[in-house]
């Protein structure tokens, strides 16, 4: 019989924060749902059990006010559903959890470094004798322009840090490149492995999971397309080829439940171009199909368990939008924790 735990999801306005809850919900095990956000206008406030405001964690005094938050709702387990939350509870962990007996799933200061530098993830994959897309650093126009003809168009113009295909470009000639440099921040050129489409074709998300023993369970493997830097169709099945470099990656890096790991197929075989060391924008996919992270996690982490491998399920999933409705209230007047909403059965 497990105990009731009570789950702060941070985030809950992004689709990491709002997928996790998805996964809560569908697990079997007794949690209470805590959502915040650092503004009250995000839908998934609304569709909790309870709800709460955090500050930004870059203000000032910030620690102090989350200490304070985890304390008066007695929060059990903090789970991050935004990137930006992402390092501060990495930094923050010892303390957050020496202060109030909190359990905060984060991966090491490092890990998320290295996941949130797509110049160093490269560098990572390359000094591990792993698969990887070549990448460059260069300090100014010019040099870019020689380094993607060095390569050949096409070439990727990102920047270093940041997710949902922000500041992405495939650039396919000099004036191009010119025309996106200056305004890329920290720009790095990558050698392109496949021409991302409109179609289910080389792109892949997947997941490791290591548990409070070190262990990897996994991999969950699925083809997608994205749409406005989200997956939009995702195809979950067993992708038996790219199991051995998933579960390489999972036992060379440091991390703690969910790994997510963005692949295509080239020529040579699948090359990872992103990771991310968290729950990952298809959290409640897969907890569908059986690979449920935020569930794995409470049963690892939290209840001790040991976790035997999933069974994975086929099958395919396809987004739409969704609306939270809140009637009889003004945008003024709107209080987190205090009002609900509720989704409309369409269809």
């Amino acid at each position: 019989m497990h105990k009731n735990c009570r789950v702060l999801v941070t985030g809950a306005g992004s689709g990491v924060g709002q997928g996790i809850i998805k996964a809560l919900r569908v697990s079997n095990l007794p949690v209470t749902i805590i959502s915040s956000d650092i503004t009250c206008m995000n839908s998934a406030l609304y569709r909790t059990d309870e709800a709460i405001i955090l500050p930004p964690v870059e203000d000032e005094g910030s620690l102090n006010e989350i200490v304070f938050a985890i304390e008066k709702n007695r929060i059990d387990v903090v789970m991050i559903g935004s990137e930006f939350d992402l390092l501060f509870f990495s930094k923050n962990k010892k303390k957050l959890e020496e202060l109030t007996g909190v359990l905060i799933i984060a991966a090491p200061e490092e890990t998320i470094n290295i996941a949130d530098d797509k110049w160093l993830t490269a560098e990572f994959l390359r000094e591990e004798g792993l698969p990887y897309a070549e990448a460059a650093l260069p300090s100014n126009q010019d040099e870019a322009v020689k380094i993607a003809e060095e390569m050949g168009y096409p070439v990727v113009l990102k920047a270093r840090s940041g997710t949902s295909s922000r500041n992405v470009h495939i650039i396919n000639d000099r004036q191009m490149l010119m025309d996106y440099f200056a305004s890329t921040p920290t720009p790095m050129l990558q050698r392109v492995i496949d021409i991302p489409t409109s179609e289910l074709h080389t792109e892949y998300t997947c997941s490791v999971f290591k548990d409070v023993n070190g262990n990897v369970l996994g991999p969950f493997t699925a083809r997608r397309t994205v749409k406005g830097g989200t997956s939009w169709h995702v195809e979950v099945a067993a992708f038996n080829y790219l199991n051995e470099l998933l579960l390489q990656i999972g036992n060379k890096m440091d991390f703690m439940g969910s790994l997510n790991v963005q692949l295509m197929m080239a020529e040579s075989g699948p090359i990872p171009f992103e990771i991310n060391s968290r729950f990952s924008g298809t959290t409640a996919v897969r907890a569908h199909f059986g690979f449920n992270e935020p569930e794995m996690t409470l049963r690892s982490f939290y209840y001790g368990e040991e976790i035997p491998e999933p069974v994975i399920k086929n099958g395919i999933a396809m987004r739409y939008h969704e609306e939270v409705f809140i009637d009889n209230v003004s945008a003024s007047d709107i209080k987190p924790g205090v009002h609900k909403g509720y989704v409309k059965q369409w269809f």
